[in-house]
């Protein structure tokens, strides 16, 4: 553990005018690494009452220091990280500064970070550690996106450590970088892989797995946003879907949606319309007579009892099913729950549909997101791109040769004009 240091405050600082009624000053003190120094820009009326600001700035400034300079005691137990990591996310969950399903996801980062890192001690990191806990999990095939989250949640952790004096310092210097994240190509479903899942859901009685299936290539729907349909946001009589919500995973809690954007009505195609009226029919009747007013509190995929399903589940039960129909995408992986959601979008831009409307369907924040990750996924499209393009360059202009008598009146007229029209 960090030994407790002698508090040094800061200096009065230099005043400067900056005109206009800004000022700004400097303030500094010597700290066990070196001189630190800090500058504050703030609104005053004359030099006095700058003076005065400054002053009541670098009181702040000392009780901030003074607070963050005084040591927790921490038990030895605390001081190993996977016991630390849990502390920090617990003190962010305790004064509602994540919501839960941000604390669900640092969980899961801190997983990946001790699987590497989960006998050392917070005082005992170094920069050096934090780089090969990194080459191990790339090495392990987690992509450098899921890496740089980890590396991200253990800098903040360790930053926390700073704050409360449990640590001098972060290892985190400039040198310790996280993989540079990859925009990874979508894996929609082929031409085949199109016509094959359809074939095989048809041939097999409606589940939660069948239906979800169904709501990511006919609505393009997230496996959150799945899990959080209820029955009150399937309208019947206008043909839709309301996506207003989503679920996280490793609770029954329910959340806003992603992003404003993601709040939106999605179109119902006929035979989905018709599986889903005939289940909610079948659970109305599983319902008691008392329960059957609040049918449209239940989960879609769900039952009568209010039993719903978790976003993971999900994902886990159709991989067997990916894997039994040898489900390949357009990148060359085998097709996950997300990539028909990622087949939904490319096959509206493959047939047409503006960008405006898939990134509305698809409850993007802009078109611009829409564009760049799905006008050029699909290789069928870019094969008709390729046509469009070559009868556009073999086109020419149809000749028009007429003729007509010569401008002049005598009858000895030397002949006839040729006109040549482009039409």
């Amino acid at each position: 553990m960090a030994a407790e240091v002698n508090f040094e405050g800061f200096s009065e600082g230099s005043l400067e005018s900056l005109g206009g009624g800004r000022w700004r000053s400097r303030f500094s003190r010597t700290t066990a690494h070196g001189r630190e120094q800090v500058s504050r820009t703030f609104q005053a009326k004359g030099k006095r009452a700058a003076r005065r600001r400054a002053e009541e700035i670098r009181r702040g400034l000392d009780e901030r220091e003074r607070r963050r300079e005084l040591p927790l005691k921490v038990t030895d137990e605390d001081m190993l990280l996977p016991n630390f990591q849990e502390r920090y996310i617990g003190a962010l969950e305790a004064g509602d500064g994540i919501a839960p399903t941000t604390a669900a996801n640092y969980r899961h980062c801190a997983r990946h970070v001790c699987r590497y890192l989960g006998k050392a001690r917070v005082d005992e990191i170094t920069g050096d550690m934090v780089l090969r806990m990194q080459s191990m999990l790339l090495a392990d095939e987690l992509c450098p996106n899921t890496v740089a989250r980890a590396h991200r949640f253990l800098k903040q952790a360790l930053r926390y450590a700073v704050d409360e004096g449990i640590i001098a310092r972060s290892p985190f210097t400039r040198h310790v970088k996280a993989p540079r994240r990859t925009q990874p190509e979508p894996n929609s479903l082929d031409r085949d892989g199109r016509e094959r899942l359809p074939s095989w859901l048809d041939s097999v009685g409606d589940t939660e797995v069948t239906l979800a299936i169904r709501l990511g290539l006919a609505c393009g729907l997230r496996r959150e946003e799945m899990c959080g349909l209820r029955w009150r946001d399937v309208d019947l009589d206008l043909h839709l879907l309301r996506v207003a919500v989503s679920q996280c995973e490793g609770k029954a809690f329910v959340k806003g949606p992603k992003t404003p954007r993601s709040r939106r009505d999605v179109p119902l195609e006929p035979d989905l319309e018709a599986r889903l009226a005939r289940r909610r029919k079948r659970v109305a009747r599983e319902c008691s007579p008392e329960a059957r007013e609040r049918v449209g509190d239940l989960y879609v995929l769900g039952n009568a009892r209010g039993d719903y399903y978790y976003p993971d589940r999900l994902s886990k039960e159709f991989g067997p099913i990916s894997k039994m129909l040898d489900l390949r995408g357009t990148a060359g992986r085998r097709i996950g729950l997300h990539d028909l959601r990622h087949t939904y979008a490319t096959y509206l831009v493959a047939t047409g549909t503006d960008i405006k409307t898939v990134s509305s369907l698809m409850g993007h924040a802009n078109a611009a997101m829409t564009l760049n990750t799905y006008a050029s996924a699909d290789p069928d499209a870019r094969a008709s791109a390729l046509e469009t393009i070559a009868r556009q360059m073999a086109a020419r202009p149809r000749r028009d040769v007429r003729r007509r008598p010569a401008l002049s009146d005598s009858d000895d007229a030397k002949g006839e004009v040729w006109e040549l029209r482009v039409v």
